[in-house]
């Protein structure tokens, strides 16, 4: 049985306020959980709903101010894995890109077959538990001494021993997706060639990926653009986007495909 879905219709999202209030009616939560709910939502209203629950959903929708409309979930794509690029050259109205190892040019790609631009930049912490070896002060040693003389009881001088020490790692993951209807195409900035930029090239990987999307931009004004894009042709703080993970970006793409078609 085919199952639908009510997805919100203005891929520039909605105002949080008003998201929260429909989740909270809906569901029956209070307004601080619908929050979070809201927030991790990225565009789909109800998933796996039957068509006359979806038809039904959307219109409460529509009457709660938030554009929405319903998609058969077998049309929502599925996403493939992201295919590393190294290079672009823009050749006319097409794009040329670099990928594989050796790097080597793909067939021109028409810029107006461009569907959808993606930034995100997404903080990992990982816990890292390391073993060390930790050698006592001076102060410790003769402590101990100090023990020792006055009591006469032995005690330890204060050698090395081995401690267990957690710590956190952090590693940041930037990135720029371009989507056509034959796949997914990520951008890394310390593994891409920004020289197609030309005069626009600059000394950094942040500024360079701006440069690249506002470019990728003009040429493609017809692809829809994640909220993360946004925030970084607008020069807002990045992590402003609101993602939390990459969950937050498969999801908002999968959300924007849909719409895309």
């Amino acid at each position: 049985m085919t199952r639908w879905s009510v997805l919100l219709g203005d891929p520039r999202g909605a105002e949080p306020a008003v998201l929260a209030k429909w989740f909270a009616a809906r569901k029956g939560i209070p307004l601080f959980d619908a929050q979070r709910l809201a927030r991790h939502s990225w565009g789909f209203l109800a998933e796996n709903l039957s068509e006359a629950e979806a038809h039904g959903a959307a219109a409460e929708a529509r009457a709660a101010g938030l554009p929405a409309g319903i998609v058969s979930e077998d049309r929502v794509p599925p996403l493939h894995d992201p295919v590393p690029v190294q290079g672009l050259t823009r050749a006319g109205a097409s794009l040329v890109w670099r990928a594989g190892s050796p790097p080597t040019d793909s067939a021109p790609v028409p810029a107006a077959a461009l569907r959808l631009l993606t930034f995100a930049s997404l903080r990992r912490d990982t816990l890292v538990t390391k073993t060390v070896v930790e050698k006592a002060s001076g102060g410790r040693r003769l402590a101990g001494l100090g023990v020792m003389l006055t009591t006469g009881i032995p005690v330890g001088m204060g050698g090395s021993k081995e401690v267990r020490r957690t710590e956190t790692s952090t590693e940041w993951i930037v990135f720029l997706d371009v989507f056509t209807a034959e796949g997914r195409r990520r951008v890394s900035p310390d593994h891409f060639d920004f020289s197609d930029l030309g005069g626009e090239k600059r000394a950094g990987g942040p500024e360079n990926i701006r440069a690249l999307a506002r470019v990728l931009h003009e040429a493609a004004p017809q692809a829809l653009l994640g909220r993360g894009t946004r925030v970084l042709l607008e020069g807002k703080p990045l992590n402003s986007a609101g993602y939390d993970d990459l969950d937050d970006v498969d999801k908002e793409c999968r959300w924007l495909l849909a719409l895309a078609n």
